[in-house]
């Protein structure tokens, strides 16, 4: 059988279904096909699962701190498996919602993997066996965890993210090779629900893409509850035997051999292509990933791409913004391009480490008019309040044009705002839009206000 569609979304991800809802409001016909649950990775093996994780985790944290407010808690034991449950049941109820949303705009969803037969045409196999016509394709397939060369994932000792969310982790020496924002994260988890951790980078220090000294915040704070960090690690072989996983790193200290019971490899992800037919032989394709202009285009005639699958900064929200950015090109809109400096990074560590766009070192690299604005949270009256002493919040700026160029943070509540720094540098005159900005009294807000005024010479605090 053949259907007609003027737009087959090829993944059911974070790009892959926001790009069909979006193409169903304006007024197109669209199909979707995906092999598994649709929400992708981020629903069922990423964000969400790893953030209920890190949100009990944070709980532990906080009940060793409680005796700062008088408030007497003993030793936290944790049921894995309420929390596994209550883990379920938050994906579960998303899951069903994106359902819900798909079907309340009229999106037919086709199970099983999707060829691209032609830029017109996909072929699902593997359930529902059926040709597809479309104007327009859209591929959203996603990434998968990329392994160590040679040492593939086993689920036993050798674990991928998706194994990591299963672990339970006291009593285990777990190691972690890559200090991202993948390692970083289950390093939390595993710490709080205790677990024996040490983190492994190939870099002189952790989360790479971070200022190196709010990233020495994280670190020492990790430190302090008993993680062992290796930075400038350079390992040379990966055994695993009876015994255990075994590494033999060098480091600045010299050669090194680590045993663990368990060893997550988070050194990136590799994306998840669908299968092509000969048609596609000339399909643009940069280390692996499909190559896009900033539309999402792919330089053939009706086909598109988002989100994982095009490389560069594999997060949820950026691959929702790419697909949606795409989906209005090919209804003739006129979207801005998508632009990678706008999407800000979040790790939801304790504390936790944001960013969005350029940094201070950036922009003087790139001969950018550029001024650092930063606050501590040390002197912040409500993370104070929270027996939050660490962290501080940055903001660069252009006082010149008024023009936010980026914000950088480390501390506890910065996820919630880093939106904020987003949207100014969306202004024109973002500076003076801080400027007039009343921010409630107290919240940790504060801070990004007086960061924001210090760019300016207007700060308070001075």
């Amino acid at each position: 059988m053949e259907e007609s569609f003027d737009l087959v979304v090829v993944g059911g991800g974070p790009a892959g279904y926001v790009g069909a809802i979006r193409a169903a409001h304006l007024g197109m016909k669209v199909g979707l096909v995906e092999s598994d649950k649709v929400g992708g990775t981020c629903l069922h093996e990423g964000c969400i699962p790893t953030k209920v994780l890190l949100e009990a985790a944070g709980f532990v944290s906080q009940v060793a701190r409680s005796g700062e407010f008088g408030v007497s808690v003993g030793v936290p034991s944790v049921d894995w498996k309420t929390l596994s449950a209550h883990r379920e049941k938050v994906v579960s109820r998303l899951f069903l919602g994106i359902q819900a949303l798909l079907r309340k705009n009229g999106i037919l969803h086709f199970s099983g993997e999707g060829q691209l037969v032609s830029p017109e045409e996909v072929f699902v196999s593997g359930g529902e066996n059926k040709k597809l016509r479309a104007s327009h394709i859209l591929v959203a397939t996603g990434s998968r965890p990329r392994p160590w060369p040679g040492l593939p994932f086993d689920r036993e000792r050798v674990l991928d993210s998706t194994d990591a969310l299963r672990l339970s982790p006291a009593g285990h020496r777990i190691g972690i090779v890559g200090g991202g924002v993948v390692g970083v994260e289950f390093a939390d988890i595993f710490q709080s629900f205790g677990g024996d951790v040490t983190l492994l980078e190939k870099e002189e220090r952790l989360l790479p893409l971070e200022d190196p000294d709010l990233v020495d915040i994280l670190r020492k704070e990790y430190e302090r509850r008993g993680m062992s960090i290796r930075t400038g690690v350079s390992i040379e072989t990966i055994e695993v035997g009876p015994e255990g996983v075994k590494i033999t790193g060098v480091d600045g200290s010299g050669k090194k051999e680590l045993v663990f019971d368990k060893l997550l490899v988070a050194i990136g992800r590799e994306a998840r292509l669908p299968a092509f037919g000969k048609g596609f032989s000339g399909l643009p394709m940069e280390r692996g990933f499909l190559k896009v202009d900033p539309y999402g285009w792919t330089g053939i005639s009706g086909l598109y791409a988002a989100g994982d699958v095009t490389g560069g900064l594999m997060l949820a929200h950026a691959a929702s913004h790419q697909a949606v950015i795409a989906v209005d090109r090919m209804a003739g809109k006129n979207p801005s391009p998508f632009d990678p400096s706008h999407v800000p990074r979040v790790v939801y560590s304790h504390p936790e480490v944001v960013s969005v766009g350029i940094s201070g070192q950036e922009a003087r690299r790139k001969g950018l008019s550029v001024r650092q604005g930063e606050y501590p949270l040390l002197g912040n009256g409500r993370s104070l309040i929270h027996g939050e002493k660490r962290g501080l919040v940055r903001v660069f700026g252009d006082p010149e044009t008024g023009r936010v160029l980026g914000l950088a943070g480390v501390g506890a509540g910065l996820s919630e705002l880093i939106s904020l720094g987003t949207l100014a540098m969306q202004t024109p005159q973002g500076l003076l839009a801080f400027q007039g900005t009343i921010i409630p009294h107290p919240t940790v807000g504060e801070a990004l206000w007086e960061a924001a005024m210090d760019v300016t010479g207007d700060a308070l605090h001075r």
